[in-house]
């Protein structure tokens, strides 16, 4: 579920940019999508720069991005934009499929304009970088070594490890080889490299071959004032889609190569197939709501049998709490060998708006370790449909225990994943590169 891209009282200014003579830093923020786009890495950073620029109104941020929208790539947006205090500076990126081969395209085109454009701005103290695109850091150490200044390489997926645990590259392929070198490469040359997850900084540990202290763990987070909990059914929203008493499990966010949906669907059919035998009682919907390539295998199990599905497309941002609301449980996936290449960005928001939640995925992902500490998930292996049924149904008869779950779910994003946490780590990590180098 993409999330809202404004953070609570935020808006988009469009006056002309006032230069601050006493800003103390300059912080040059590279990344594929930005505001108002909804895609995670966008909204990460829309949570997370407003709070920094909080934190320190004497720096000036700006953010290099492209201008086509993440989710309607006919959509293009303004060149130059503000967000509060930061500037905006957008550059041409291709509209293009979302194969491997055609996404190369877009992301070429983007790594020309941004190292174009970047040359001729303002010279910044720190850059930040990230993975979206793939080989952002490379994009960002080439600015950095044109300004002379700290690269901070943030990792919100694994590459190439992600392409090859996904059968997209083959392990021991040329272009797997080489674009682990240029990432390394890219890691090694920056004063700090920030995984997302505990996973993924064992993983660069265990084989980048980075100096000890490089690596600098950052969750993600999220703003608390963008989910709110409400009663499950809470808002128009699971009204509006005909779900009535439904027990309703709920699948909402990409439907990328990373998140299969296999063992779901079957947990699906089984469940259809029992409340069809039983002839009473609550009935049980699978509501997906998203968009990516996993969404035929979803149109496909919805026309090959009688099953309980419901495919909707995006929804606003700005209705984000009722859509999790209508979601009795809500459920995450995540492919096998992916645990320590990427960290599901939906769980944020399923903790902040306090729903129950099945992970099905690897048992290594530290998803598992925090619903085992919290009690506020259930985990189940991809591939065991069986286990995947006996887990929702046990959920379904236990209102008590959902109700709990809630409650552990929330009390744990509010101890642990805020923006604000984030944004305090953030600003501290960025004073000591920018000390450093001085």
């Amino acid at each position: 579920m993409p999330a809202t891209a404004v953070p609570a009282g935020k808006t988009l200014a469009r006056e002309p940019r006032v230069t601050r003579s006493d800003s103390s830093l300059h912080l040059l923020v590279l990344n594929e999508f930005f505001f108002p786009d909804v895609c995670a890495s966008s909204a990460v950073l829309t949570d997370h720069l407003p709070r920094i620029a909080a934190l320190r109104p004497d720096w000036r941020i700006t953010v290099l991005t492209g201008n086509r929208a993440w989710d309607r790539p006919e959509v293009t947006w303004p060149a130059r934009d503000r967000l509060g205090t930061i500037d905006i500076v957008r550059v041409n990126r291709p509209a293009v499929g979302r194969t491997l081969w055609r996404r190369g395209v877009g992301f070429a085109g983007f790594h020309r304009g941004v190292t174009r454009t970047g040359r001729r701005l303002p010279r910044p103290d720190v850059i930040m970088a990230s993975t979206a695109p793939p080989l952002g850091g490379r994009l960002g150490l080439k600015l950095a070594r044109h300004f002379n200044c700290p690269l901070i390489y943030k990792v919100l997926d694994l590459y190439p490890d992600c392409a090859v645990a996904l059968n997209v590259l083959s392990r021991g392929s040329p272009i797997a080889a080489m674009w682990r070198r240029l990432d390394t490469a890219a890691m090694r040359a920056s004063a700090a490299v920030v995984p997302i997850s505990a996973g993924i900084a064992r993983r660069i540990g265990q084989t980048r071959g980075l100096p000890p202290g490089r690596v600098r763990l950052i969750y993600d987070g999220f703003d608390p004032n963008r989910v709110k909990p409400l009663p499950p059914g809470g808002g128009a929203f699971r009204a509006e889609c005909g779900l009535g008493e439904a027990f309703v499990v709920q699948y909402a966010g990409n439907m990328g190569l990373s998140h299969p949906f296999e063992t779901i669907l079957e947990a699906a059919r089984r469940l259809t197939a029992a409340g069809d035998a039983a002839g009473r009682g609550r009935r049980i919907v699978f509501q997906f709501i998203g968009a990516g390539p996993g969404r035929a295998a979803i149109e496909r199990a919805r026309a090959e049998r009688p099953v309980a599905i419901q495919l909707l497309d995006y929804q606003p941002a700005e209705r984000l709490s009722e859509v999790l609301a209508a979601a009795d449980v809500a459920l995450i996936s995540q492919a096998e060998g992916m645990a320590e290449l990427s960290l599901p960005y939906k769980l944020y928001g399923i903790l902040a708006a306090g729903r129950p939640c099945v992970f099905v995925g690897p048992r290594e992902s530290e998803i598992v370790a925090l619903f085992e500490e919290t009690g506020c998930g259930v985990h189940v292996n991809q591939g065991d449909a069986a286990g995947l049924t006996a887990a929702l149904g046990e959920l379904f008869a236990g209102a008590d225990r959902r109700v709990e779950m809630s409650r552990l779910a929330r009390a744990a994003f509010e101890r642990r994943f805020t923006s604000d946490r984030a944004a305090e780590a953030w600003v501290e990590l960025i004073e000591e590169v920018r000390e450093s180098a001085m």
